[in-house]
């Protein structure tokens, strides 16, 4: 009588590592993203301490 084996299919590795894959990059964008965001914010803000506004009104310092 023959032993029965099991056989594994390679594909479910494979579907796995796509997986996760897939998630690191999602998660390496959106931190990206979030990095992006906080530099843009400060160096809004650094410009904005550079030229003076009254009011709303801009004015250009010479």
């Amino acid at each position: 009588m023959k032993k029965k084996t099991v056989k594994r299919s390679p594909r479910q590795n494979k579907d796995y590592l796509v997986i996760v894959k897939s998630w690191m990059f999602l998660v390496a964008f959106a931190l990206m993203l979030g990095l992006g965001a906080l530099i843009g914010t400060f160096v809004n803000e650094q410009m904005n301490l550079s030229s003076p506004a009254v009011a709303g009104y801009s004015v250009e310092a010479n």
